[in-house]
């Protein structure tokens, strides 16, 4: 089982207004038609699965935490959701159209390839996934050959005088680990990375787009908070910043936070 994310039940009306902005709707809409059965894996508070549902798709949620569960079941109570783990998934081979799962699959330790399986394994052959993911783009790069998140990372050890924590840096993982220190919490990857590990379960990959470029700026590029702030799951974007992501957006994965890849399950 990968690491928990909590989640807040106040934020459930907001994060469903994000279905709107977020980048994902477009390639739903291009590679999922309305009618078409689809899971959203590790689903949070369900946004997409009460979006989709409300617009004409058949939808069922998969989440680990029975309390987000209840959270969700309080506000939305005729959601179908599944309590279960996105690396062994409770649903039989071959049963859904298309899969969501947004950036759940980076946060096992042991690495993504158990619950990118599980996505091939439920999906239809001829089915189509939308997998996002971290990306360790290129100011993170640059960053970490600087020791930034390092240097942080000990910062924050001192600060709160967690000394077994500082253990992690000895250890090895697969990828880049965020945090660098402390207990692990996700994997963030290149896109070459990322490319060989949806491929080397057996899928193809239609598209493969870097999305979150104002999420970049607000966690890479944003000293002091002050070009681009956050709240309600909503940015507000400076005039600098709107300028500073115009010119960067120009090299595809400079500064996005996630990737997607749009991949496909190839009939037998």
């Amino acid at each position: 089982m990968g690491t928990i994310f909590q989640w807040n039940p106040a934020d459930i009306e907001d994060l469903l207004a994000t279905c709107e902005t977020d980048g994902l709707l477009p390639l739903i809409l291009k590679y999922m038609p309305q009618g078409s059965t689809i899971l959203e894996s590790g689903c949070g508070l369900g946004r997409y699965v009460k979006y989709l549902e409300d617009r004409g798709w058949h939808t069922v949620g998969l989440e680990w935490s029975q309390e987000t569960l209840k959270a969700m079941h309080g506000v939305w109570p005729e959601m179908k959701v599944v309590v279960g783990d996105s690396a062994n998934s409770p649903f039989p081979e071959n049963i859904f159209d298309g899969v969501l799962s947004l950036g759940v699959v980076e946060h096992w330790s042991e690495g993504l390839e158990a619950p990118l399986r599980d996505i091939y394994r439920v999906l239809k052959p001829k089915g189509v996934a939308i997998i996002s993911v971290p990306c360790l783009n290129r100011v993170r790069q640059i960053k970490r050959r600087l020791f930034y998140y390092e240097f942080r990372a000990l910062m924050g050890c001192i600060i709160k005088r967690k000394w077994k924590a500082m253990n992690r840096f000895k250890n090895e993982y697969k990828y880049v680990v965020y945090p660098a220190a402390g207990e692990f919490f996700e994997y963030r990857l290149t896109k070459d990375e990322y490319l060989y590990e949806v491929k080397q379960v057996g899928f193809e990959v239609l598209e493969h787009l870097p999305l979150g470029e104002i999420d970049g700026i607000y966690h890479e590029l944003n000293p002091l908070k002050l070009i681009v702030r956050f709240g309600n799951w909503k940015f507000k974007v400076s005039a600098v910043a709107g300028a500073l992501n115009e010119i960067l957006r120009k090299w595809a994965f400079f500064h996005c936070h996630m990737q997607v890849a749009v991949v496909f399950k190839p009939p037998r």
